[in-house]
């Protein structure tokens, strides 16, 4: 079976034919007058790409205490046609029962070659984050607590050794030895829903800390205009920055801002979706509280307009990246590609179609700054065409 893709490979300024046989790029030539299967002059052809931070999505949510092999499985297929063929399944703060139960059933889903092709591992936020009302987020309280080795070891015995990142408040008791227990581990150790000062900050990066969790959220409304977590993790160059693109978690004045801080070598992009992502706006529960999906994606506590969680589909978060800081695309691309698979030594290609390697690239329109996907193709398989 021939599928041809019409488009502009990304960093390119002239259309091309992407033709695909059997799973393969048999061809990229200039942009004829045949028929093609989907594209047009006009559409985008960039990489597939890595999410470090899901969730749940379309209704699935990871946190739940029946959530199965399946689900994780159609969380796969899911993101594989929104052009994401990388991805990280988030545990956030709970029981610790409940949190070994979870890393058991996606250890059970990795047994699925789809799945494991997909997965590299587990993020696991918490439960060692601040217990402070602000920087804990929307994190149950109940469940916060300080890190323990021998709880992580069960969680990542549970998990079948796949915990590929942990977030943690640097100034819990105890947080520095944990960190460095991690790092002779080879866990990626994340700094995130923390309130800690920097000289904290600077002591847990001297032990082994190598990245922010959503950087500008998880943190209080209310900060010292110096004196906060902020600064700290902009300036030092040990940390690379996951920021939400979705311009809603971060202003784009900020996200513009921040980016500039870091350096496109340190930005990593992710959705930090939730469950709630891809469905229709409209009333839902989330963690036991009633929220809305607005028509701008926004997703708030009812009657509100505190933030509940991300819609965003990452590609989105790419075009946005790309739109209001100072990336061009191609590192926007990076920032949700090869950046977060070099800093968790994730072993993939992510790179144009080029004739005679496996079909892995992702078709897109941008209409009214809006991503649109008319094409992906993860490991040779046809995910989402128009």
């Amino acid at each position: 079976m021939e599928t041809r893709i019409r488009g502009t490979l990304l960093g390119d300024t002239k259309p091309s034919d992407v033709i695909v046989r059997g799973g393969v790029v048999a061809a990229v030539t200039p942009a004829g007058r045949g028929r093609v299967d989907a594209g047009s002059r006009d559409t985008i052809i960039g990489p597939t790409l890595f999410d470090i931070q899901v969730n749940g999505v379309r209704g699935i949510d990871l946190q739940t205490d029946h959530v199965t092999p399946e689900d994780v499985r159609a969380i796969t297929g899911m993101l594989a046609g929104t052009g994401v063929s990388q991805w990280v399944p988030t545990l956030v703060t709970g029981g610790a029962k409940t949190m070994e139960q979870a890393c058991r059933v996606i250890a059970e889903a990795l047994q699925d070659r789809t799945v494991a092709r997909a997965v590299p591992g587990v993020h696991v936020e918490g439960p060692y984050i601040s217990p402070m009302d602000g920087p804990r987020g929307a994190h149950p309280l109940k469940h916060v607590r300080p890190p323990s080795v021998r709880e992580f070891d069960r969680l990542n015995k549970a998990a079948d050794g796949k915990i590929l990142y942990v977030t943690l408040a640097p100034e819990q008791k105890g947080a520095v030895a944990f960190i460095k227990a991690m790092v002779r581990r080879g866990v990626t150790v994340s700094l995130g829903h923390h309130n800690a000062d920097a000289r904290t900050i600077e002591t847990a990066i001297d032990a082994g800390a190598r990245l922010s969790t959503h950087l500008g959220n998880g943190l209080a409304s209310m900060i010292h205009r110096h004196e906060n977590p902020l600064w700290p993790q902009l300036a030092d160059d040990r940390l690379t920055a996951a920021f939400i693109a979705d311009l809603q978690h971060l202003p784009s004045a900020v996200l513009k801002s921040f980016v500039r801080a870091k350096g496109a070598e340190r930005v990593v992009l992710t959705s930090d979706c939730v469950h709630i992502a891809g469905l229709k706006p409209g009333a839902y529960e989330m963690a036991g509280q009633p929220v809305e999906l607005l028509p701008t994606g926004r997703i708030c506590l009812s009657g509100t307009d505190l933030l509940a969680g991300s819609s965003l589909m990452l590609l989105q978060g790419v075009v946005n990246a790309a739109r209001v800081t100072d990336l061009t695309l191609e590192q926007a691309f990076a920032s949700a590609s090869t950046i977060p698979a070099k800093l968790f030594g994730v072993r993939r290609r992510f790179a144009l179609p080029r004739a005679g390697t496996k079909a892995d690239f992702v078709a897109f329109d941008v209409v009214e700054d809006t991503a649109r996907v008319r094409a992906v193709f993860v490991n040779g398989q046809l995910q989402a065409g128009s």
